[in-house]
This record gives C-alpha cells, sequence and structure tokens, in this order.
C-alpha cells in the first residue's frame, strides 16, 4: 500500500504525514552517520606534529588517507612516506624512515589519538622522540 493511497483512506492525514515525515528523517540520519572516511577512523586527516628528540625540535605535517596511506613533511627533513600503519581504538602505529643527513633512520610512531590531538613517540635504535600534534 503506497503513502498516498494511505491519504486517501485516512481521516487524520496530518498524523500519516508527521509519521511519514518522522520515518524519512530517522532514515536520512542513520544513512549520515553510518560508515567511511574520518568519521570511522579517528587517525585519517592532515596533522601538525612537534618532535623533541636528541636531535631538537621538529615541525612535521603528517597527511594520512582513509587507506591508511600517507606522508610526512618536514622543512628539516623533506618528505617521507608511512607503512604499515595500524589503528585499534584509539591507539595508533606506523612505520617510517627518515633521512638524517643521508642517513636513513627507521623509527616505529606508537601513539593515542584523543579527538584532535596525538600524542607517542618515535622509537629507534638511536633513542626516542616525544611527539605531540593537532589535527588540522
Amino acid at each position: 500500500m503506497s503513502l498516498r493511497s494511505i491519504l486517501r483512506r485516512t481521516s487524520n492525514r496530518a498524523a500519516v504525514l508527521s509519521v511519514a515525515c518522522l520515518a524519512l528523517t530517522v532514515l536520512i540520519s542513520g544513512c549520515a552517520t553510518m560508515g567511511g572516511g574520518a568519521a570511522s577512523n579517528p587517525f585519517v586527516g592532515t596533522w601538525d606534529l612537534v618532535v623533541e628528540s636528541q636531535l631538537g625540535t621538529n615541525e612535521q605535517t603528517l597527511v594520512v588517507g582513509s587507506d591508511l596511506t600517507g606522508s610526512i613533511t618536514s622543512a628539516d627533513l623533506g618528505d617521507t612516506m608511512i607503512s604499515n600503519a595500524a589503528v585499534d581504538g584509539n591507539s595508533v602505529t606506523f612505520d617510517v624512515v627518515f633521512d638524517i643527513q643521508g642517513q636513513e633512520l627507521p623509527a616505529k610512531f606508537e601513539g593515542t589519538i584523543d579527538g584532535d590531538s596525538i600524542s607517542g613517540e618515535y622509537v629507534t635504535d638511536l633513542g626516542n622522540g616525544t611527539v605531540t600534534g593537532t589535527r588540522q
């Protein structure tokens, strides 16, 4: 039975229209909150990072796509890709290899996301660096 036939047969069209509008609103709201993108993965986005290590302070921009691929850009260290990114709740890890004065320095990031903030550390064979940041 169609909505039009229900409207013809009912004496209270306003009530039927109200119910139909409410059902449509619920359907649309449900679709808007389902699946995909940054809403379902707290790591996706662009992050401004500050790294404190034995080498000093380094500012970086981390860009992460919905497929968890990404890159880090730094005025001091250039551009590099991240790999093996993983998210478990609000915990995030990824691998990266920095080029420091022509020497490769592999690092593993281990951190936590809290809303639009991220914190953690780069773990390397030469010592660790503290990382803090915010989402752009």
